[in-house]
């Protein structure tokens, strides 16, 4: 029954696909309304020109630097590291920002013009994890360590692994999904590494890309 009423969900899902990005979208223009009229700091000519360039980075990373370990299963992508110091750097909706107009692109570039509203809620919940614990925060380990596993177990296990029931057959699910659970560990150190490496030059980082 369980089973069913996801299957239902993600055929609804796939039906209205194109108006839930539109919904996510519209959130993101609201939002970013709302931070230019309330916030004291106001982005600049040259923050808004990083903001465009990390969006281009997170396209060509996570589409093109890639490296396949079990085909269709587990790869290790980079795409992550521009949505990461974009919200290490700029905050919440910045890094939202980025991940979702990323991924249209990217899904718009390298899935034959079509995407699925479910990858664009899973950037959404990335940036917005990397906004939340990495911006104007003091970045303990436990700190960083906390967001990577909330955007490795969440987003790419679990959420990524349940969009992906609309390609594989009711059969093949279970072995799929649970490969999936079990292998996205595997590159969990791999991933922190790279967060605390950022985090030990947040202040360079942000020197040369905000002044």
């Amino acid at each position: 029954m369980l089973e069913t009423a996801i299957h239902q969900a993600l055929d609804l899902i796939g039906t209205h696909s194109a108006l839930l990005t539109i919904v996510i979208l519209l959130v993101l223009l609201v939002s970013l309304a709302f931070c230019y009229l309330t916030q004291k700091h106001r982005f600049t000519v040259r923050e808004i020109a990083v903001l465009g360039m990390m969006t281009a980075l997170h396209v060509v990373m996570a589409e093109i630097c890639k490296i396949p370990i079990i085909p269709h299963v587990l790869e290790l992508s980079f795409g992550f590291v521009p949505l990461a110091l974009t919200g290490m750097l700029f905050g919440v909706v910045p890094a939202v920002t980025v991940a979702v107009i990323g991924d249209i692109i990217g899904a718009l570039l390298f899935s034959a013009g079509s995407f699925y509203f479910g990858y664009t809620l899973t950037a959404f919940l990335t940036g917005l994890f990397y906004g939340l614990f990495l911006h104007k925060k003091n970045l303990s380990v436990l700190r960083c360590a906390v967001c990577q596993l909330l955007v490795s177990m969440v987003c790419y296990a679990l959420l990524n692994s349940l969009w992906a029931l609309n390609w594989v057959t009711k059969t093949a699910a279970g072995e799929y999904i649970g490969t999936r659970l079990l292998v996205q560990p595997i590159l969990y150190p791999v991933y922190l590494l790279l967060l605390l490496l950022m985090r030990r030059y947040r202040k360079p980082l942000e020197g040369v890309l905000k002044k």
